[in-house]
């Protein structure tokens, strides 16, 4: 603990606070991003203080408060919008911490009746996330910034008052700005609550881009193939202890692609002719045997019948040959 009181820690909270909204310096430098974590650390002790005082009960009503605790209602607020500006760590984190301060804020703020009927309904447009004409969410958006834009206009004319007041007037006008700084951030909260979700959607959809890409590069590195034992079952690869249960074999998917680059498209065989043939014979698809061919019929010198048959084949045969000629039917289509 850092010794502070509770007033102690808020205001130097506020003080942090008011100089990180004035800063030039980029969200990202370490001074700027120092300053919200010391920041963080003094509303973080202002929320345990609080807790543990125990300042604010449900039945009571904002005119029970005192004009000195009313000011811790907006521990929540600083909380929510400081983890907004956090760049540290997983930003999934730091939006959903913020989300949950401004709804608590809220919902404490709505517990006393500090919530406008304008407010709220916006507010449970943005929590059921309804989807609006683009049209009505611009006018909707400048009536919003236009408002705000006066209720910080009045806030710094009653921080004038504030300084410039008597003694007696001053606890009035104490009360009339932690009342009016409430409005204010109940307004900012609503808004920063709204854009929150988007991002945390946004911030999903990144995640689950960067997870699939890290997969499909593990996946081209690194193959592991599982062989099938030789009872034909698919046990795990691993046992409960994560120990190799049987062989495996890593291999490149980059180099599988390559060679498989390479390979033909068709099916290659995977036995000769003869082996083919063979098969076959075994399987009773060839018939074998049928005795040997026969010899050509020779014909006798002294049979002259035969010899005039084969004389008058002949003839016919030449005289084919010259009634067709040798590419006489060819006509190459031209009838």
């Amino acid at each position: 603990m850092s010794g502070l009181s509770l007033s102690e820690e808020f205001t130097q909270g506020q003080q942090l606070y008011t100089s990180i909204e004035e800063s030039t310096l980029d969200s990202v430098d370490s001074g700027y991003q120092n300053d919200v974590k010391k920041a963080i650390g003094h509303f973080t002790r202002c929320e345990h203080l609080v807790r543990e005082l125990s300042l604010f009960s449900i039945n009571e009503t904002v005119d029970d408060i005192s004009t000195t605790d009313l000011k811790y209602l907006l521990v929540e607020a600083y909380l929510g919008a400081l983890h907004i500006k956090l760049n540290e760590g997983d930003r999934l984190v730091c939006l959903e911490k913020a989300k949950l301060y401004l709804e608590q804020f809220l919902e404490n703020v709505e517990l006393y009746s500090l919530i406008s009927d304008q407010d709220k309904k916006y507010l449970e447009s943005v929590k059921a996330q309804v989807t609006r004409d683009p049209a009505r969410s611009r006018d909707e958006k400048i009536a919003r910034a236009k408002r705000k834009k006066e209720t910080e206009k009045e806030l710094k004319t009653l921080q004038s008052f504030l300084q410039n007041a008597l003694t007696e007037d001053k606890d009035d006008l104490d009360r009339k700005h932690v009342l009016k700084l409430i409005e204010l951030f109940v307004q900012k909260s609503v808004d920063e609550l709204k854009a929150i979700m988007n991002e945390i959607e946004m911030v999903i959809i990144m995640k689950r881009m960067q997870e699939q890409s890290r997969n499909e590069q593990t996946d081209d590195r690194v193959n592991v193939h599982q062989p099938q034992r030789a009872t034909g079952s698919n046990g795990s690869l691993l046992d409960k202890d994560g120990k190799p249960q049987r062989p495996f074999v890593l291999t490149s998917r980059r180099e599988e692609i390559q060679n498989s680059l390479w390979r033909p498209h068709w099916q290659l065989p995977t036995m000769s002719i003869e082996e083919y043939l063979e098969l076959e014979q075994q399987r009773g698809n060839i018939i074998s045997g049928g005795g040997t061919m026969p010899e050509k019929e020779v014909v006798d010198d002294m049979d002259e019948a035969a010899i005039n048959a084969e004389t008058y084949r002949a003839r016919e045969w030449d005289d084919f040959k010259d009634t067709n000629p040798r590419g006489w039917g060819n006509r190459r289509g031209k009838g």
